[in-house]
């Protein structure tokens, strides 16, 4: 009878409970095998399981109170027509197939269900052959789309909806939230997008705007178009929008441009240029406000070129960032991800993973837009870097371990601090022998360290051809005890882990070595367990010490996750440290390092707890300690509680932020950062967000301590910042993703 084809149309297409809204308390009264999850923010969805799975090659079901059939192939089926295969159902009073040509009708009303929409029409027609029909005088809902409407008229293909006169929202049945009303309103399912023709969008049935044509997206997939447009108001530029225009060039090529206006500034552009090549994926940014005029009425540009990408064994990497001025990230936010910095990176950069050896091409330099800082402050440029390391094998247990690096150093043509120049060249090959069973491990290792310099910009006085050669020496050993352990009623293995490491570096004089790119290590527990106390190699720390640590972990038996884990340990030095910094971090003169302790606690599924102390048993006081706790669901909710103490450096610092549901469809959103010892916030933001199954709106007021002219002196600057989503339209105010990224810890849009 050719009823399948029709059938089929009705699984190619994607009010009342007439279109299949399923509620919470109805969803929750099928059999739980055929319950679906419901979003938090949503009073139900739409779903019919009673039309079951569609099963491809199944019978047809066709019952009725009449049929008759013709000789020139004419089918008439009349009082409650059923016309049934797994996963689709057409009901209705009168049908007609001829089956000659293919050409169906279906009068008197009918309701056309699948497992992925509804339509209910007054009549129905079309062509089987063609897998196509129309309908007239309808009401439908699309389940994948989340969506529903009504229209004079009705196209279906297999991929297509074509609605006229009709209207169309995300809203959920009773809800006149928004909707586009339009002539013709086309669904490409294919294509994941639709468009409609002179249309007006409507807000609770008043008209808001209308359009000649309009393009949005009904699943994930791009399409050029307008998005809209981001509005934020601040203290200092006052009205700032923009407008971005998305262009999706190619399925590896896409770009944003947005048009820029800020009252208080002038006019510009923000653009973004993403792509995917067989080399890796980048993005390209840039931005420009024309005759700023709070800032002499001077053009202002900011860019960036990131790449990353994989070409066998050899990892490409490009980071490279320019602004016009110093001021920029204090005036302007570009809402690109190029964040504020002291030192801007222009980095190049390949690395070769092999098994045994890996190489480091690298060029590097930065663009300073701190102007406090002096020409001595500034950093070293790499231009190049070349490293070499391997790890090859060379009898039993016994390995190679080889280090080699040659970088020349340069520094800006307009920098007068004197500094020298030059090539520095290094090698640090060693001899390592770990042996260890599961349940210890011992490895003794010797190193050689040899540092030569060609040295340019040098005083009379001082050696061009500088060099350093000194050894070292050091036993890393630890042991690793279990046993069973129960916690709260579950079953825990507990590790016991006591660490010994002894390190000799000798003593060789470097004061008059050049230094281009060294530091102390900041102190920390895996600080301790080093054999150079410095990063870089312009310095090689002498030093005599044993460190010693103990670990406990409380490893949950049934998931295998480390549920707790402890550690504390402590160095003792056996004489003075002679080697160091003009910024040394400690006293060469101690005989032992801070008691250094740290805590993780996945106390729950989503909740962790870190802290952090040192403590200097001699002067019997705090050291620096650190407290985190926080909670993140990878859904809508985020909790976080920090406290930062470094009375060395007088630092006091706090902060709490969080994303809170106080209900279904509301959220509050805050983070407040306090600075203890000024007794003075630095940045509080709150908010709140509405969400629901047609609307996501967020209203954000953000006020934080910035130093607009350069001089120290923080002020104050406030914004407000509002975003509103027609779910399955689109929104404007993408800034606010952004800015939750930058200022939440553990937020990402992809949560939402």
């Amino acid at each position: 009878m050719l009823i399948p084809a029709l059938l089929f149309i009705a699984g190619a297409s994607n009010a009342d409970n007439d279109l299949n809204w399923v509620d919470r308390e109805e969803m929750a009264m099928f059999p739980a095998v055929q319950q679906r999850a419901i979003p938090d923010w949503c009073g139900g969805i739409y779903y019919n399981p009673a039309v079951g799975i569609p099963v491809e090659g199944s019978d047809t079901v066709v019952t009725a109170d009449h049929s008759t059939l013709t000789q020139d192939g004419l089918i008439s089926l009349d009082g409650d027509v059923l016309i049934e295969q797994p996963g689709r159902r057409i009901t209705t009073d009168l049908a007609q197939l001829d089956q000659s040509t293919g050409k169906y009708e279906l009068e008197s009303g009918m309701r056309l269900e699948s497992d992925r929409a509804t339509f209910i029409a007054d009549s129905m027609s079309g062509q089987t052959s063609r897998r196509e029909g129309s309908l007239q005088g309808v009401r439908y809902s699309l389940f994948d789309l989340s969506s529903r409407g009504s229209a004079d008229y009705i196209y279906l293909t297999d991929t297509t909806t074509t609605i006229t006169n009709g209207s169309y929202t995300t809203c959920q049945p009773g809800s006149n939230g928004w909707s586009l009303h339009g002539k013709r309103i086309f669904l490409d399912r294919e294509k994941g997008w639709g468009e409609a023709n002179d249309v007006v969008l409507k807000v609770k049935s008043t008209p808001v705007f209308w359009l000649p044509w309009i393009t949005f997206p009904i699943d994930d997939r791009r399409k050029t178009g307008l998005l809209f447009p981001t509005i934020a108001i601040g203290d200092d530029n006052g009205l700032d929008i923009s407008q971005p225009i998305y262009l999706n060039i190619h399925p590896q090529i896409d770009a944003t441009i947005a048009p820029r206006y800020i009252d208080g500034r002038g006019s510009g552009a923000d653009s973004e240029f993403r792509y995917l090549s067989p080399y890796g994926e980048g993005e390209v940014s840039y931005g420009i406000l024309f005759n700023d005029r709070k800032f002499d009425d001077e053009d202002r540009q900011v860019a960036r070129w990131n790449h990353n990408g994989n070409v066998g064994r050899w990892n490409l990497k490009t980071d490279f960032n320019y602004v016009s001025d110093d001021f920029y990230f204090k005036d302007l936010d570009t809402g690109l991800e190029i964040s504020s910095q002291t030192h801007l990176p222009r980095l190049a950069e390949a690395r070769y993973y092999g098994r045994t050896w890996q190489v480091l091409g690298r060029m590097q330099s930065w663009q300073t837009i701190d102007p406090t800082l002096a020409d001595d402050d500034l950093p070293y440029r790499r231009l190049p870097q070349l490293q070499i390391t391997g790890d090859p094998t060379l009898i039993g247990p016994l390995k190679g371990l080889w280090l080699s690096d040659m970088t020349a150093f340069e520094r800006s043509s307009s920098d007068d601090s004197g500094k020298a120049t030059g090539l520095r060249g290094h090698v640090a090959p060693a001899l390592s022998m770990r042996m260890q069973e599961s349940w210890w491990f011992v490895e003794p290792r010797a190193r050689l360290y040899h540092t030569q310099y060609k040295l340019d910009s040098v005083d009379a006085t001082a050696e061009d051809n500088p060099d350093m050669t000194t050894w070292g020496a050091s036993l890393d050993s630890g042991l690793v005890f279990e046993r069973p352990t129960n916690w709260f009623g579950s079953a825990f293995t507990q590790t016991l882990e006591p660490r010994l490491f002894i390190n000799k570096v000798a003593y060789e004089e470097q004061d008059s070595l050049p230094n281009f790119d060294t530091r102390e290590v900041t102190f920390s527990y895996n600080a301790l367990f080093r054999e150079n106390r410095f990063i870089g190699y312009d310095r090689i720390g002498d030093e005599e010490k044993l460190a010693v640590g103990l670990t406990s972990r409380f490893l949950h038996d049934a998931s295998g996750r480390e549920q707790l884990r402890l550690r504390v340990a402590q160095g003792f030095y056996f004489d003075d440290r002679k080697v160091f910094t003009d910024d040394s971090l400690e006293d060469p003169t101690d005989d032992q390092t801070p008691l250094v302790g740290d805590l993780r606690w996945n106390f729950a599924h989503d909740w962790y707890l870190y802290t952090e102390a040192q403590w200097d048993l001699e002067e019997n006081q705090r050291e620096r300690s650190n407290f985190q706790i926080g909670y993140n669901d990878r859904e809508r909710r985020i909790f976080n509680v920090g406290f930062h103490d470094r009375p060395a450096d007088d630092i006091q610092e706090s902060e709490i932020s969080a994303i809170l549901p106080v209900h279904r469809n509301w959220r509050l959103v805050g983070r407040w950062m306090y600075d203890l010892d000024n007794e003075r916030t630095l940045e509080t933001m709150a908010g709140a967000e509405y969400r629901n199954c047609c609307w996501k709106l967020r209203l954000l007021s953000q006020r934080e301590l910035t130093d607009d002219d350069g001089d120290g002196d923080l002020e104050a600057d406030s914004t407000v910042w509002f975003q509103i989503q027609m779910i399955g339209l689109g929104g404007f105010g993408g800034q606010v993703d952004s800015l939750l990224e930058r200022s939440i810890p553990g937020y990402r849009r992809e949560y939402e």
